[in-house]
């Protein structure tokens, strides 16, 4: 019931010329070599699902050099997160990124807002996060007409460092605003509950905890895929991922984050093998258990299907998971289609 564009991923990857060349590709095979192309249509569950509330708190402070302090509670270990935070305050409060600061994840000075996991931290973060500008802007905004003696809150705005009364030009420096209200009127908190589905089939019902999901990313995925048959040696040509998150509210994390997830997919797929024999594990370290290089990796072509989810922060949806769903369907379709059988090891 929530945004769907798997059918315009599909659409993308088969307008692709990875997938309209596959059939001239293959047959340009070298000598004791068989290539194969493969996809997937994949999706994933966003968020918590039901039975865990997936709740976001955030807290914006006027610090006192006029500055907007974010603090969340939200760890950022390379996703790119907080950067995302400072473009959706930049954007609710009319600052550029040198007036906006993010504090994370100082338990001390932050409030609980759930693990970074399930591709839900910029959705319930951001969601928190824009309703706090907004109750920081409407304070700032009445504040402002005290300070410069007009009698009504309309024509005000928020601009780089001050808040300015369009009608007479008239502004206060939000520094100055800093300097003459207390802390404690300086400081904005709002959370968000992400949305569960009220309609649970009889097939969820047995689970205490995430199904059924309510949002979902979607993708398509295409692999090309050469296999030497003279060592068995599968290389990974090329690879395209099509996905629907949402709006791209920051299109370089976006793309970094389907690559990664791709990466660890093609991991999963074609090298990661956890052994154990009668109780004991063989791959006790990363000379055994084999993770891929970037040599062992194509580049990623990454394109996104932009669908509105109305739920979500300015329109988007999380990718923090989906990138990691599609490569192993896909190496196996791909695997099937270059020799012939099914290979399942």
């Amino acid at each position: 019931t929530t945004s769907t564009g798997l059918d315009e991923c599909l659409r993308t990857l088969r307008g692709h010329e990875l997938w309209t060349s596959r059939d001239a590709w293959k047959k340009a095979a070298p000598p004791f070599t068989r290539r194969g192309v493969g996809m997937a249509a994949v999706f994933n569950g966003m968020g918590y699902g039901r039975g865990l509330p997936d709740n976001a708190i955030a807290k914006i402070e006027l610090a006192d050099d006029g500055r907007f302090v974010i603090y969340s509670g939200v760890p950022d270990m390379g996703q790119g997160n907080a950067s995302t935070f400072v473009q959706i305050a930049g954007e609710m409060l009319c600052q550029d990124q040198t007036r906006l600061e993010v504090v994370q994840p100082d338990t001390a000075l932050s409030h609980p807002s759930g693990s970074a996991s399930a591709g839900r931290t910029t959705y319930t973060y951001g969601k928190a996060l824009i309703q706090a500008c907004e109750l920081m802007t409407s304070k700032l905004v009445r504040r402002a007409a005290l300070m410069l003696m007009i009698d009504e809150p309309g024509g005000f705005t928020l601009v780089p460092g001050a808040v300015r009364h369009l009608p007479t030009g008239k502004e206060v420096a939000l520094s100055l605003m800093a300097a003459m209200l207390p802390r404690d009127d300086r400081v904005c908190v709002s959370e968000y509950l992400m949305p569960v589905s009220q309609e649970v089939p009889p097939t969820g019902k047995d689970f205490a905890l995430g199904f059924p999901h309510l949002i979902f990313p979607y993708a398509a995925h295409l692999v090309r895929i050469e296999i030497d048959c003279l060592t068995g040696l599968t290389r990974v040509c090329d690879y395209l991922a099509v996905t629907d998150g949402g709006r791209v509210l920051n299109p370089l994390n976006f793309h970094q984050q389907i690559g990664g997830g791709v990466a660890q997919g093609l991991g999963f797929a074609l090298m990661e093998g956890f052994g154990t024999h009668s109780a004991r594990v063989l791959t006790k370290d990363l000379s055994t258990y084999l993770i891929p290089t970037s040599l062992d990796l194509p580049d990623t072509v990454s394109l996104a299907v932009e669908t509105l989810e109305h739920s979500g922060p300015f329109g988007m949806k999380g990718v923090g998971e989906i990138g990691m769903t599609g490569p192993l369907p896909a190496v196996a379709s791909a695997l099937s289609d270059a020799l012939g059988a099914h290979i399942d090891r």
